[in-house]
């Protein structure tokens, strides 16, 4: 961890999500070939020094042994997302599943690319604390061996949504707040995204599932 860097806050504010813990993408992400290619993170503010430096520092943080400010943070918040930017690693789990341990009160919910880390997320049985396995038209045949919850996307124009129960919610591909591409409407699109709903706040579906 950045010794000479401490930030005021350590959660991270979405208009559209809410609240977010926001990781870095080198050495966190898995990206299939159109993650790669659309990836908000690498655009825009997340990509600016100052985020980036944050996001190196949080997930320092979320490896160690004292989670007091994260904690004192995700207390009082109705839900927050987990890896608003890049994506877990196998030593944030057993932290992230204190957390949820310890704000009750709390829905910690997000969206990883790694099926292990969803198993060990989701196997915790913590009913504040979910996570979706994240798929789109280029993931590799093994990921989808994983038997739990997922969410599609980004999907681009010409992808089809496979007929699966597991897609809880399918995410066309946009960016500036705005659909890229003639995307045709799926009956699992985000209402976020297609501008049914303000934001994740509102909507819940990524975390009000059972399966």
């Amino acid at each position: 961890m950045d010794k000479t860097y401490s930030p005021q806050q350590l959660l991270t504010v979405n208009r559209k999500t809410g609240s977010s813990i926001d990781l870095p993408l080198k050495g966190h992400c898995k990206p299939t070939k159109i993650c790669l290619a659309t990836c908000y993170a690498k655009r825009g503010t997340q990509a600016f020094p100052f985020p980036k430096r944050k996001q190196k520092y949080i997930s320092a943080y979320l490896k160690g042994n004292d989670l007091n400010q994260m904690i004192y943070e995700l207390k009082g918040k109705s839900a927050v997302r987990l890896s608003g930017s890049g994506d877990l690693l196998p030593k944030h789990v057993a932290n992230v599943i204190h957390m949820a341990e310890a704000v009750p009160e709390t829905i910690l919910w997000g969206m990883t690319r790694k099926p292990e880390i969803a198993e060990e997320i989701n196997g915790a049985g913590l009913p504040n604390l979910s996570i979706l396995l994240t798929v789109d038209a280029s993931s590799p045949k093994p990921v989808w061996d994983y038997s739990g919850a997922m969410c599609f996307g980004p999907r681009l124009e010409g992808n089809e949504v496979p007929r699966d129960k597991r897609i809880i919610t399918v995410f066309p591909y946009h960016a500036g707040g705005r659909i890229i591409g003639n995307i045709p409407k799926h009956y699992k699109d985000c209402p976020a995204v297609r501008k049914k709903k303000k934001g994740c706040l509102e909507c819940h579906r990524c975390w009000n599932w059972s399966f």
